[in-house]
């Protein structure tokens, strides 16, 4: 079953929401906020059954894939980072900083199963629009 993430960037009373002290015009989210993440989820629900536990929110699972591919990091590396860096989470759709882990290591291996080759590709595709990410790890000028 797909994971629902929030709707919309709603005020929560006791939390202030990254965006009031991040720098908007940061790299990660001017290109989190140019992608159309309505559509890529329409996209790949089609991996996912309407029965079951919830998923990892698409935006999530997919944005730390994205940025998988443009730093080179490592499944728990990115999970690492992904704790520690505010523009990493507002990239990956989160409102308020995270202080725990978004899911474990092993959540990104079930993923690529459950994409399979045909997923992966459309997200190095995504990679090389967004990030100038190329197959072979380099970066496009």
């Amino acid at each position: 079953m797909l994971g629902r993430g929030r709707k919309s960037r709603q005020l929560d009373m006791f939390e202030v929401p990254m965006n009031k002290y991040l720098n908007l015009g940061h790299d990660l989210i001017q290109t989190g906020d140019s992608i159309d993440w309505v559509a890529l989820e329409k996209e790949f629900r089609a991996y996912y059954s309407d029965r079951g536990r919830p998923s990892v929110t698409l935006r999530k699972i997919i944005g730390l894939c994205l940025l998988k591919s443009k730093f080179k990091t490592s499944d728990e590396k990115t999970l690492n980072v992904w704790l520690e860096n505010p523009y990493w989470q507002y990239f990956c759709g989160e409102v308020h900083f995270q202080t725990e882990k978004p899911f474990s290591a092993g959540e990104f291996t079930r993923f690529r199963k459950r994409v399979g080759e045909a997923g992966m590709t459309r997200i190095q595709l995504l990679a090389t629009e967004e990030f100038g990410v190329t197959d072979n790890g380099t970066y496009r000028n």
